[in-house]
């Protein structure tokens, strides 16, 4: 080959021979040549691809990464250059990244055990288990995949789903070193140390070569006092590396379980050195010193270990024992009566471990007072226990003193900083209270100390929702329902954020799985009959909104949510008890007694309207749209000066109400007061340039003052009309309808329609105009009008889907 190259240097010619030097395990001869390959052939990806993969062999994950991007990008879409790189970027210590990568090809290939298996290993390495668990719960049957599920059901503390996961590889695979290993280490967290010392042995004589399972046999031997056994594989792993903390350790361990205190003190000694903050080394140390009759240099490895650990009862012992026999009789008493405070503190946090258990009962049956009191008397035993501190902050919130919980949550903190759902709870009230830079802070935290804290995940994804960052939002509650797919709330929160994107049919998908969690979850259940509405699902968004109801017949928003759903469906009468409902159990709410006043309107019931629109305005001065429908109330009882200021009120609460200025228009011109109707029409129409009604009234009234500026409206406004294809005066009419009906002037409407209609006669828009006045009525509440308006539609256009729909809503209500 390399005379080939001398001869004739080509890419090819240089990529077979870095692959030779790959398959002689000779790297650093390998990558020069690809590197020559891909000199000849930079637009080569298999030139990019072969010098990754060497590259990543010999430990230069970074710019194995780099490769493989470049690959990906002459070559997208690629299985084996996707895996590599997740691979690579899994080495380079960027999990995430690599679990992107890794999903990728799944979303293609979704039984790829390759991706499988990097996305898992991925995922614990970002400490994420559940989220790995979840992702091989119906993989292929493959042994790699199975040890990356019980590594993470260890990781995750499923020590029992761990060990039958491993024990059925075994079974099936003896010859799996590392399977015996692994589950060796779980024997080993169930104190089965005979057990774990059989799987290590398996896996050691299946593979020499292996320094952990020879480590952790030789440990579990030392538990067991096997020392004979343990010796020479202590023995050997000293040989190899004399210097390794490890193998002094074990080796100073063994003499001293054999009773060879002076060999020990050397091991011990120097073990030390390389690792003065271990614990076990500096009391075996101790007491080997105590043995060989060195109670000083004893005294100082026991004082040494108390400061690594200072719950060490044993420790305590050992040097007050060393202390008497050195003559310092007063010092060993005082260290003698820590040992026994130590012991009696010991019996205290037992006895307010049984009260924090009992405090948990009584918190979960709902008797919040007894919890707290109980609480407080496991502090008082036990003061130091962050976990309680924690317990006790929830039932503080439960009773709601936030005051009282916020300190109880730092003092969780300040007794262990590392303890994620204190940081949570202390962001949600932050976030509760309106202070986010700090609720962030305290979420970020959280999730930092716990990667897959899916609540805290879920909590920081709303307070980004509540910033308009929808994609971090979005991002965090997918982690999130990765992380616990039986949190049904970040599955809500989920729907929720892709609903405001109007993305309806996945937001849907995301709260069905939040209620086959909890079928019962009446947020849930709204949400989703929300998004069914925009979906135009609505009987089924009605059935969810009266199960809310079932589940909680005393929610004001429920009542309300159903009224406003049987509204949009014609159905009146029924939303108007909804909405009486509502007002009866919300009588402060603004919005109920504008809803009750929006369909009392509807329904032509003015004199009942009115008193409720006056209350929603009363309740809430703000209230735009109360305001705009007491000004259609008035001018339809002729009032016109009250009209006036009705209309004059929602315009100046909310200037871009273009609804509010035309109406306004309308009664200042019926008051003799043309300017002012110029003035707000011209306003209406900046807000709406297509308002047509607004753009031809404005355009009549002006024909004597200001001829050209009417000639450029009307002009405009026939451009509008030949854009919505109407040609003639009853599609105008129609037209107009439609506004009026937007508007909420169903009288209007209606008469503009009837007038349409006999304008029409036989023309082209008859379908339309029966087919708007049936909707009309409908709206309004007149349903046989509605229904004879929508047949007398259908008989000219029979396959009308609106026309058949909307006559399939009326069929069910009559039924």
């Amino acid at each position: 080959m390399e005379r080939a190259i001398a001869t004739h240097p080509t890419a090819g010619a240089y990529d077979a021979l870095g692959a030779y030097f790959g398959q002689q395990e000779q790297l650093a001869c390998a990558i020069p040549a690809f590197r020559s390959a891909l000199r000849l052939a930079p637009q080569s990806w298999e030139a990019h691809y072969d010098l990754a993969i060497a590259l990543l062999q010999h430990g230069d994950a970074a710019q194995a990464v780099r490769e493989l991007r470049a690959a990906s990008v002459l070559k997208p879409a690629t299985p084996r250059i996707q895996i590599a790189l997740g691979v690579a970027l899994n080495q380079a210590n960027q999990p995430a990244a690599a679990v992107d990568v890794f999903r990728s090809v799944l979303n293609t290939d979704p039984k790829s055990v390759p991706a499988l298996d990097g996305l898992t290993k991925a995922l614990i390495a970002e400490k994420r288990y559940s989220a790995a668990i979840a992702a091989l719960k119906d993989a292929p049957p493959d042994e790699v995949l199975a040890l990356n599920l019980a590594i993470a059901y260890s990781n995750d503390g499923k020590t029992s789903e761990a060990e039958q996961t491993l024990s059925a590889i075994v079974k099936e695979h003896p010859d799996y070193a590392q399977a015996h290993v692994n589950l060796g280490i779980i024997y080993t967290q169930q104190s089965r140390y005979r057990d774990a010392a059989e799987e290590f042995r398996k896996a050691l004589q299946l593979d020499p070569s292996d320094d952990v399972a020879r480590t952790s046999y030789a440990k579990a031997l030392i538990i067991l006092a096997q020392f004979d056994v343990a010796l020479p594989l202590a023995q050997d792993y000293l040989h190899r590396k004399p210097h390794d903390f490890e193998a002094l350790y074990l080796m100073g361990a063994i003499e001293r379980g054999m009773g060879k205190y002076a060999e020990a003190e050397g091991l011990l000694t120097k073990a030390v050195a390389l690792e003065p903050n271990h614990y076990d080394a500096r009391y075996d140390l101790g007491f080997v010193l105590a043995k060989l009759g060195k109670p000083e240099q004893a005294r100082q490895q026991f004082e040494k270990a108390l400061q690594i650990n200072p719950s060490s009862t044993e420790a305590q012992f050992q040097l007050s024992t060393v202390l008497r026999s050195l003559g310092r009789k007063e010092q060993a008493s005082q260290e003698l009566k820590v040992f026994q405070e130590k012991k009696a503190q010991t019996v205290k946090q037992d006895v307010a471990g049984v009260k924090v258990n009992q405090a948990n009962q009584y918190l979960v049956s709902g008797d919040v007072q007894k919890a707290i009191d109980l609480y407080r008397e496991a502090l008082s035993d036990d003061p130091n226990n962050a976990r309680t501190h924690y317990d006790f902050a929830l039932a503080l919130d439960r009773a709601g003193d936030l005051a009282a919980e916020r300190d109880a949550l730092m003092k969780s903190i300040a007794l262990d900083a590392s303890f994620a759902p204190a940081h949570n709870q202390l962001g949600l009230l932050d976030l509760q209270a309106g202070q986010m830079a700090q609720a962030e802070q305290q979420l970020k935290l959280a999730i930092s100390l716990d990667p897959q804290y899916a609540e805290a995940q879920s909590n920081l994804g709303v307070l980004y929702g509540q910033q308009g960052e929808n994609q971090k939002a979005e991002q965090l509650f997918r982690q999130a329902t990765e992380n616990n797919p039986q949190y049904a709330q970040a599955f809500i929160n989920l729907g929720l954020v892709l609903a405001s994107q109007a993305r309806f049919s996945e937001a849907d998908e995301q709260l069905r799985h939040a209620l086959q969690l909890k079928p019962d979850n009446t947020s849930a259940l709204t949400a989703d009959a929300m998004v069914l509405t925009r979906m135009n699902r609505h009987a089924e968004a009605i059935a969810s909104f009266r199960k809310v109801i079932e589940l909680d017949p005393k929610a004001a928003d429920a009542h309300l949510n159903l009224g406003i759903a049987l509204a949009d469906q014609f159905n009146l009468n029924e939303a108007l008890a909804e909405f009486s409902e509502a007002v009866r159990l919300a009588p402060d709410s603004a919005i109920t007694h504008y809803n009750r006043g929006r369909v009392l309107l509807d329904l032509q019931r003015g004199q009942e309207a009115k008193p409720e629109l006056e209350t929603a305005t009363k309740l809430d001065p703000n209230a735009t749209d109360s305001w705009y429908l007491l000004g259609l109330l008035a001018r339809q009882s002729g009032n016109t000066d009250e009209a006036i200021q009705q209309f004059s009120k929602a315009v100046t609460l909310k200037p871009d109400y273009a609804d509010a200025r035309y109406m306004l228009g309308r009664e200042l011109l019926h008051k003799g007061d043309s300017a002012g109707a110029v003035e707000q029409w011209r306003k209406a129409i900046e807000i709406q340039p297509d308002y047509g009604e607004a753009l031809y009234n404005l355009a009549r009234l002006l024909t004597k003052s200001d001829p050209a500026e009417a000639k450029r409206l009307q002009a405009k406004f026939d451009t509008l009309q030949t854009q919505k294809h109407i040609m003639d005066r009853a599609e105008t009419l129609g037209n107009f309808a439609l506004a009026s009906a937007a508007a909420h002037d169903w009288p209007q409407a209606i008469a503009q329609l009837k007038e349409g209609i006999a304008l029409c006669k036989d023309c082209s828009a008859l379908p339309l105009l029966h087919k708007d006045l049936g909707l009309i009525y409908c709206r309004s509440g007149e349903l046989e009008n509605g229904r004879t308006q929508l047949l007398a539609a259908q008989k000219l256009a029979p396959s009308d889907p609106e026309i058949i729909r909307a006559l399939q809503i009326l069929d069910s209500q009559q039924k």
